[in-house]
């Protein structure tokens, strides 16, 4: 295999790609065994949303152990008990002692081990490439991980009726083992100026705190953090109220969420292998700046079909052109929010500072979809999309004029 930048970069995109393909299957089949189980809709929902809150509580945690012990030792660490995790969910399921409450038991600990492994997962990245390859690195990861969501999304259905569900997680274990095993051929030099002591419990607070009280000395990471937490809140919308969009004002059926699912990944493939390609050569506060603001008029023309009574295929071939191109501008955005933020942390805070920022923009969706329960009913889902498109237009052009001459160092 050709290198992309460097031999130890291939192998994270990889392991990436491999971690994010086990990842859709999974999403695929937990939702049918959930169903077939159950045949609760409501529990459908509730099982992945306990699952976030693992990551809320243990996340600023896996950050401090990010910071303080080997990166990569973590992540394989992680990756192996995430594979032990899934696939003993697959053997309950076959040996029909798997009940409701393991479920949920084994989300929530598949989650935990998450939280722990990802923010040391983040951390090697600016520790095998060189600055000027953020952009570039953040892009390519990005778009790994994106071709990898697709071909899992493809292939779920065909291996639930080739192998089963039980034999379909099974898969996914296998995906974070051979990842952790990726991950441990990686060899890098630790660039921490100062080394962090191994802390005792009470210690973990103060390091989360130091992490806190860095991240108030940079304020184009505030201003960063702002802008990811907004996207995350703006985007639950979408999110949540696209079967209602597809019925209500494209007049389609449920394969106008497929429409809409493929058009987004590939877009996001696309925009990524850009940014991969050309995404050294841009500002990152023009990218992020003028990317969010296309997405932003994206969002707003997703409403333009309930304003206008087109037929059938003008709005499938209309929302599948829009979607694909919100989905390319997201890595535009992404993979330079990613590069200033390793540019400007310190190797020693960066697991704190990943972590800190995961939770505050995690805890952006969740009043997104508060946001929507209180106004869902009463708002047209197209003029809903209008109004989050001209306020993120707003929102990034603002930034763009506070923060377009900020040094990144």
């Amino acid at each position: 295999m050709k290198a992309i930048i460097n031999k130890n970069f291939t192998k994270l995109i990889t392991a990436t790609f491999i971690t994010r393909f086990g990842d859709s299957i999974d999403s695929i089949a937990f939702s049918w065994l959930v169903y077939t189980m159950t045949g609760s809709r409501v529990l459908m929902g509730s099982i992945f949303a306990i699952s976030i809150i693992p990551n809320i509580i243990v996340l600023p945690f896996g950050g401090v152990l990010a910071d303080v012990f080997n990166k990569k030792t973590i992540t394989v660490l992680g990756d192996i008990l995430r594979a032990v995790s899934v696939s003993a969910l697959a053997l309950f399921y076959l040996f029909n002692i798997l009940e409701v409450w393991h479920l949920f038991l084994f989300v929530s600990i598949n989650s935990l081990f998450e939280s722990f492994a990802n923010p040391a997962r983040g951390g090697i990245l600016p520790s095998i490439i060189k600055q000027e390859d953020y952009v570039k690195g953040s892009s390519w990861l990005g778009t790994s991980s994106q071709f990898g969501s697709l071909i899992g999304l493809t292939v779920a259905g065909i291996l639930i009726a080739l192998i089963g569900v039980w034999g379909t997680i099974l898969v996914d274990g296998f995906t974070f083992l051979f990842s952790g095993l990726l991950i441990s051929r990686i060899t890098f030099k630790d660039r921490r100026e100062e080394v962090v002591q191994k802390p005792k419990v009470k210690d973990y607070f103060k390091l989360i705190g130091e992490g806190f009280k860095y991240l108030k000395t940079k304020k184009i990471l505030i201003a960063l953090l702002i802008l990811a937490a907004y996207l995350n809140f703006s985007i639950v919308p979408f999110n949540v109220l696209r079967p209602v969009y597809v019925v209500e004002v494209l007049n389609l059926g449920v394969e106008g969420l497929s429409y809409i699912g493929i058009s987004l990944l590939v877009g996001m493939i696309l925009g990524g292998y850009l940014m991969g390609i050309k995404g050294k050569n841009i500002k990152p506060m023009t990218a992020i700046g003028l990317g969010l603001s296309l997405i932003s008029i994206m969002y707003m023309l997703l409403g333009v079909p309930g304003y206008f009574n087109f037929s059938s295929i003008i709005n499938i071939i209309y929302v599948i052109c829009v979607t694909f191109l919100f989905g390319f501008f997201l890595p535009v955005v992404n993979a330079p929010i990613s590069a200033v933020i390793m540019k400007t942390t310190a190797p020693e805070m960066i697991g704190r500072l990943s972590s800190i920022m995961g939770v505050i923009c995690l805890c952006a969706m969740p009043l997104g979809g508060a946001f929507v329960s209180l106004i869902g009913d009463s708002l047209p889902v197209s003029f809903m999309f209008v109004i989050m498109g001209l306020s993120g237009v707003i929102f990034s052009m603002t930034f763009w004029v506070t923060n377009r001459k900020a040094v990144i160092a």
